[in-house]
């Protein structure tokens, strides 16, 4: 297991540590920046009201819903076109005609499509994470390197059986890295669509909330929980990444 690096605690404690002093010294109206207790006198007040769970709770089941639709698309459309070459040549150029287009460009045609409510927050973070795992499948699949795909024909293997032990383990890298950038895209996507259409239980209402009553502390704790379920997300990322392909590493022991 590997241990925690406290190094990377030095910073947060520090800036906990002059928010703090900022605070004591009302160096700043508190209005503006409350005091690190107020924040967690919201925090707890969250907790014991059973509003976190809810908003936190609520987050995650639209991003989960949002992952899984936009991982299986990306997933099978880049294997499709990775492997087919009429299909590369028919959807390709439009797929990397349409990456350019600003994901928030998508949001009013979403709107008046599939209306302002949850339906168009899953699809707009579904979109997010397609683009990430759609084009880490494709190169995986286009980048098997020519010894690979020779030693496949040597030992006479069929279609499928190349596709499962030789085309995929070796685009297995690319792949995952696609859905480790589609796992923390994802809940940038959760928390844009929250602010971005009609409000609902998720981890947006409290800044909203506290910015439309001028509550910074509340504001403050919206940012903090988003934060925090952020990083989780980035830790989950990797460790998915890492538990995948741990045949890669047992390999060049």
């Amino acid at each position: 297991m590997k241990k925690f690096d406290y190094r990377g605690a030095v910073i947060p404690l520090a800036l906990l540590l002059i928010w703090q002093l900022v605070s004591a010294f009302n160096w700043v109206d508190a209005a503006l920046l409350p005091a690190p207790k107020a924040v967690l006198a919201v925090l707890i007040e969250a907790v014991q009201s059973g509003e976190l769970y809810e908003n936190v709770g609520s987050s995650l089941l639209r991003n989960t819903a949002g992952f899984v639709i936009g991982g299986v698309l990306g997933a099978v459309l880049g294997l499709l076109l990775g492997l087919n070459i009429w299909l590369d040549r028919i959807f390709s150029p439009t797929l990397n005609a349409i990456k350019h287009v600003a994901i928030f460009a998508w949001i009013p045609l979403m709107i008046m499509w599939f209306g302002n409510a949850e339906k168009s927050k899953v699809i707009f973070i579904a979109l997010v994470v397609f683009y990430p795992v759609f084009f880490n499948t494709y190169d995986g699949v286009k980048n098997v390197p020519t010894k690979v795909k020779e030693v496949a024909l040597i030992f006479k293997l069929n279609p499928l059986q190349r596709f499962l032990k030789v085309i995929l383990p070796a685009a297995a890298p690319s792949i995952f890295a696609g859905l480790n950038i589609a796992l923390v895209f994802s809940w940038v996507a959760t928390v844009g669509a929250e602010y971005f259409f009609i409000a609902a239980p998720g981890v947006v209402n409290p800044i909203l909330d506290g910015q439309n009553l001028f509550q910074m502390e509340v504001v403050l704790y919206g940012m903090l929980i988003i934060g925090a379920v952020g990083l989780l997300f980035s830790k989950a990322a990797q460790y998915f990444e890492n538990y995948n392909l741990r045949w890669r590493q047992d390999a060049n022991k």
